[in-house]
């Protein structure tokens, strides 16, 4: 049987993923940072290790290597940004001890993770339409209001919003890692891309209607067929992604904005899976050097998250 560990099993995508991959025969084992009843995602997997946190590259690194060695994993999903920035260098590492590690290749996997390059990249390409992006830091001839974002942020933690040259110097003096955006406003959009080493390429959109203040999608509108699918085959060619990715989009002035790649699933996955994409599917097809195969069609309709309360420990 197939052992596929997933980490970081408290992100929101974790139940959507462990799900799929037991219908998929798989044996799910998990961990997190936390104790396993702390979670329910962590309660469905058929195994579970409390982990160190990835920040310490190391020490995280190395329990891994021994939990594929004790489990017999041949499948590593990570699920968190940090986790992809750690694993992504020691695809190689893992290999030599049968496991493949499923997020896109380091290369591609650095680009995704930083959002000036990532932009600038599309920008000189033409691949599709950019917000300006620059360094705060090293320019002074721009106008308000302005976005800030953390150069490698995860989600929309830390971005700040400034509409005067004292809050932007404020903002500044607390942290030297901002790129900054003429800020645009407008509904986001989110795709789930899984795109394999021959080019075949699966999306599927949603309009966030009503989403959290870190970026999660709580209530969406699934858009199959939607004209952002081809604009991020585009992006997902020119950074050389294989696997599943997810990308963000704004609309503004009738025009679709690029905002970023996410190397990893998205928090809102379980909405294209039951849309009918099994993307973690897709995602082992991708790793495993097959062809995605034939496009799924999924659903459209409005989905919105249930959370019910469960016992995991007396």
């Amino acid at each position: 049987m197939t052992v596929t560990l997933v980490t970081s099993a408290g992100s929101a995508s974790a139940s959507a993923v462990i799900e799929r991959l037991h219908a998929l025969g798989h044996r799910v084992a998990a961990c997190n940072i936390y104790p396993r009843e702390w979670n329910q995602a962590c309660m469905e997997a058929d195994a579970f290790f409390q982990a160190v946190p990835a920040s310490d590259a190391r020490a995280y690194t190395a329990q891994l290597e021994d939990e594929v060695r004790r489990e017999g994993i041949r499948y590593l999903i990570p699920l968190t940004d940090v986790e992809v920035d750690v694993l992504c260098a020691q695809k190689a590492r893992f290999a030599a001890l049968g496991c493949t590690i499923c997020v896109p290749d380091e290369p591609c996997a650095r680009l995704c993770r930083d959002k000036l390059k990532m932009a600038q990249a599309l920008q000189q390409d033409g691949v599709c339409r950019t917000i300006p992006t620059f360094s705060p830091y090293e320019e002074s001839d721009f106008s308000f209001p302005l976005m800030l974002k953390p150069l490698h942020g995860r989600s929309s933690q830390g971005q700040a919003v400034v509409r005067g040259r004292e809050a932007l110097l404020s903002a500044l003096s607390a942290r030297d890692d901002y790129i900054a955006q003429p800020f645009l406003d407008g509904p986001v959009y989110t795709v789930d891309v899984a795109r394999d080493r021959f080019g075949h390429v699966q999306a599927l959109a949603r309009l966030e209607l009503l989403r959290t203040v870190n970026g999660l999608g709580t209530t969406v509108r699934v858009l199959p067929g939607h004209p952002l699918e081809d604009v991020c085959a585009r992006i997902a060619a020119r950074a050389g992604v294989v696997g599943v990715v997810n990308m963000e989009f704004i609309e503004h002035d009738g025009e679709y904005w690029f905002l970023e790649v996410n190397p990893r699933f998205s928090g809102g996955l379980g909405f294209s899976v039951t849309a009918g994409v099994d993307f973690p599917a897709l995602n082992i097809r991708c790793h495993a050097g097959e062809a995605i195969g034939a496009r799924a069609e999924a659903r459209a309709c409005v989905m919105t998250r249930s959370i019910s309360p469960i016992v995991t420990a007396e």
